[in-house]
């Protein structure tokens, strides 16, 4: 069978929301391995915070070539001074050297960036042949441009102001955040080693930098890079006095940069790379050595994941600390990150009301304007059912928004208890009778499902889905309408001939004008939903019990609830898709789930249907639900069941594409929720009979309860 090749890129919820690579030295200096989870706390602005994962990796005992952590090495050609050609030249023979070391073959994969006044290139491969790389070098023509300065002028111009000087230090930035873009899209930690003089600050101010910076340490984060500057310049303040670099990263950006702060220095480059977990290299002796021996020791270190604490503040700074358990160590960790409102999902908060306080609502409504009712509905949600005889009783006093609003609402309530009146008091039968009704149920899927005869059906499909995003909306913050809107309106023709559904004829109304928008489909109504779930709910560790008598159209239903407790490959929660940025990743896994079954008690006829998955929290996808209801349709002298009205509910993490720095990219946007109603009406049967699920395994014996 052939290997997903994304199968590695699906979420895991058992990591936590945010991933930090820490290294560990003695008090010479010289890294420490050996370490247990026990041996550290993690301190996000001085708080103990949780750790959810943690893996150490030493370098006795990993693989390099099955080892996902990469070396990067940038050329600073840009910043290297006119008069600088033989300094320049000594860089580039201390990269072949490193490169060329150990017969070539280097301890890791490596990528090398160039940057030049004509803008940032790589080189068309990773690659762990030295060789290979440093020929690439001596051939920049060859060499994969990623950007150019007319494609960063606006970057570089918003914040420059026409200052020469800052215009070249936002050129390095600039290079600095596209490679952490690059290298964010593979897996794993990053040693990066700028090579060259790096850009000089003293006493520059420039406005519009507190952004820049946030976005240029996030991307970094996200791409597990700790920069290595080998630079001889040092940090300078406004008198041009030398400043500590780790004084200047604790005592001024502990509590995260000032909004409204003009100061360059906290964009210089050593204290990027001192915030990002690394540091400056004495690049005077033998860098070629120095690289080597510092990605041998940085070989041993340490990775955690946590969730960071829940805000409602964008761009929230957080100061991150590692303390260890043990006498003379040290420990090297990216420094902070901005909290963000996305990362936990934000739900509206709405009104609560009953079915009968929404029926006393619509019989009060005759002034109310459509709008402003409509607006009104949006911010309520139903404690309880409202049923399709109710909601059409309902329907027909309400049009135009209104009537959208109210289908809405019902929809979403679908999947609740009924309301008191609709649970009759009859008492529940005993576990003899369940059994029986059960074992009729069993029978009807294997018996009357499969004599269905073709047919044609009209299934109108309605999409309901919040509104899009605005240009230029934040994607670190819920958006400000979570109200659904009918969107797409398709009616088919649907045909079932020889046990396959095909859609003959198809019109769309409403057709979203931006490409990829997504949308739900439900499939399998027709029977396979039902065995999917019997199958299922009858198997070992699994729960099928009574619930309650319910209040049908035709009389009394028996409702039983089921559970199943693992993953299934019967059932998978999808949807499209996950936030890589060149390719369409859908999202699919088995997950456990759960619902109801409405049955009719003396012929075990499935009149109602109810799937909920069970997922777990950190994915991308938090809610798939759906439900199938069916009634009695007469051809002739026999009646057959099937679908009238299915709803499906899905709430799932929006991504939005991001341009910046000469690249574009995806992240994770705030939850939405889409919805689907299907109503299948206008059947028209054939004398033939066909089997509507051609090979299935029959639904096992009654499971005993």
């Amino acid at each position: 069978m052939p290997t997903d090749p994304y199968r590695d890129r699906m979420p895991d919820p058992t990591q936590g929301l945010i991933r930090v690579d820490v290294a560990v030295t003695d008090k010479r200096g010289k890294p420490v391995s050996g370490l247990s989870e026990k041996d550290f706390t993690l301190l996000d602005n001085d708080m103990q915070e949780k750790i959810v994962t943690f893996q150490a990796f030493d370098a006795s005992s990993v693989q390099p070539a099955s080892s996902s952590d990469e070396i990067v090495l940038v050329i600073d050609e840009f910043n290297m001074l006119s008069n600088a050609e033989p300094a320049f030249s000594e860089a580039i023979r201390e990269v072949e050297n490193f490169l060329r070391a150990n017969r070539s073959v280097l301890p890791k994969p490596t990528i090398i960036y160039r940057l030049t006044a004509d803008g940032l290139f790589a080189t068309p491969h990773i690659s762990m042949e030295g060789d290979e790389l440093a020929e690439e070098i001596e051939k920049p023509a060859e060499q994969h441009q990623i950007w150019s300065p007319s494609m960063i002028r606006k970057d570089i111009g918003n914040i420059a102001k026409g200052d020469e000087v800052i215009s070249r230090i936002t050129h390095s930035l600039v290079a600095l955040g596209s490679i952490a873009i690059e290298e964010r899209r593979r897996p794993g930690r990053k040693l990066m080693f700028w090579i060259g003089n790096g850009w000089q600050i003293k006493g520059r101010k420039a406005m519009g930098l507190s952004d820049f910076s946030i976005e240029l340490v996030t991307r970094m984060r996200e791409a597990r890079i700790n920069l290595w500057s080998a630079t001889e310049w040092p940090l300078l303040d406004a008198a041009g006095n030398a400043v500590p670099v780790q004084d200047y990263v604790y005592k001024e950006y502990r509590e995260g940069p000032k909004p409204d702060s003009t100061d360059l220095n906290y964009l210089s480059l050593p204290v990027i790379a001192a915030r990002s977990g690394g540091g400056v290299l004495d690049a005077r002796n033998n860098l070629a050595a120095l690289i080597g021996e510092h990605i041998k020791e940085e070989s041993n270190y340490y990775s955690v994941t946590f969730d960071p604490p829940r805000t409602n503040v964008v761009d929230e700074y957080h100061h991150l600390k590692m303390e260890i358990d043990k006498p003379d160590l040290t420990s090297h960790v990216f420094e902070g990150y901005y909290d963000q409102p996305v990362f936990y999902d934000q739900p509206p908060i709405r009104q609560l009301v009953t079915v009968k306080q929404l029926e006393g609502l619509i019989a009060n409504a005759h002034d109310v304007s459509g709008a402003e009712f409509a607006h009104q509905l949006d911010g309520m949600q139903l404690t309880e059912r409202l049923g399709s005889t109710k909601l059409e009783a309902l329907a027909k006093s309400v049009r135009g928004k209104k009537r959208e609003a109210l289908e809405v609402l019902a929809d979403e309530s679908i999947f609740l208890a009924p309301p008191p009146d609709e649970v009759p008091s009859t008492p529940p039968p005993d576990i003899a009778t369940q059994r029986q009704m059960i074992s009729r149920t069993i029978s009807y899927i294997n018996t009357a499902i499969p004599s269905l005869p073709d047919f044609f059906a009209t299934r109108t499909t309605v999409q309901y889905h919040e509104s899009s995003s605005k240009p230029n909306q934040t994607w670190k913050t819920a958006f400000p309408d979570p109200s659904l809107h009918e969107g797409e309106t398709a009616t088919a023709s649907i045909r079932f001939h020889d046990g396959k559904e095909r859609v003959e004829e198809q019109s769309v109304k409403n057709a979203p004008s931006k490409p990829g928008s997504e949308h739900l489909e439900t499939i399998g109504t027709f029977g396979p939903i039902l065995a999917t779930v019997m199958v299922a709910a009858t198997s070992a560790h699994s729960e099928l019990v009574w619930s309650r008598w319910e209040q049908g159209q035709n009389g009394q239903l028996a409702v039983f609830r089921y559970r199943v407790p693992q993953e299934t490959p019967l059932f998978s929660a999808e949807f499209c898709c996950l936030a890589y940025d060149f390719n369409s990743v859908p999202f699919k896994k088995p997950a456990p789930f759960h619902g109801e079954i409405a049955v009719d008690p003396s012929s075990g006829a499935i009149l109602r249907l109810t799937i909920q998955a069970d997922l777990e929290w950190r994915l991308p996808l938090e809610r798939s639900d759906v439900m199938v209801e069916y009634r009695p349709v007469v051809k002739g002298i026999r009646t057959f069941i099937c679908p009238s009205r299915s709803v499906s509910i899905s709430r799932q993490r929006r991504t939005m594409v991001i341009d910046e720095w000469g690249e574009s990219f995806k992240v994770y946007a705030p939850f939405e929720t889409l919805l689907n109603e299907m109503r299948f009406e206008k059947y028209h049967f054939f004398g033939s009979t066909s089997r509507i699920l051609p090979g299935f395994v029959e639904v096992p014996e009654a499971k005993q309860k």
